[in-house]
């Protein structure tokens, strides 16, 4: 009786990695109807010690990529002059390859940008990630302070 007790533990184990792994992946719910998972949403704001450092010729981008994966963003929110703070919502409109769907574990990063090219940070670009990366899109107060200088 042990030994099978014992089996069990580890088959559900097992199947609990699998799902976890799934999920990781965005294929946990694969022919599920959308659940409004598809969208992120929530609020940017600058570190009160950085305030000062923003132009008005900044553009704030909102990026979602995968957190393991290649740097290129799955999505981006483009938003010139931004205002602090700053709402946005990224949803299947801002994905970069057409197809591609907001699903699986992502990161959520805001850029502020000084030339307004997207691409790898510049020096005197600023930058601040969600705290809870990586996260499942469907996140409504994804709320991300600006706290980095390059």
């Amino acid at each position: 009786m042990a030994g099978y007790t014992g089996r069990s533990i580890v088959m559900a184990g097992g199947i609990i990695g699998l799902a976890a792994l799934a999920a990781y992946f965005g294929i946990a719910h694969i022919g599920e109807p959308d659940q409004g998972g598809g969208s992120i949403s929530g609020q940017v704001r600058i570190a009160p010690e950085l305030a000062s450092q923003v132009k008005p010729t900044d553009t704030l981008f909102v990026i979602v990529r995968r957190p393991s994966g290649p740097p290129r963003p799955i999505a981006a929110k483009r938003i010139d002059q931004p205002q602090f703070p700053v709402s946005f919502e990224i949803t299947g409109d801002d994905v970069m390859v057409k197809g591609t769907e907001l699903k699986g574990m992502v990161d959520v990063i805001a850029r502020l940008d000084r030339d307004g090219q997207a691409g790898q940070p510049q020096p005197g670009d600023m930058e601040g990630r969600y705290d809870k990366n990586p996260t499942l899109p469907g996140g409504k107060d994804v709320n991300i302070t600006i706290d980095k200088v390059y």
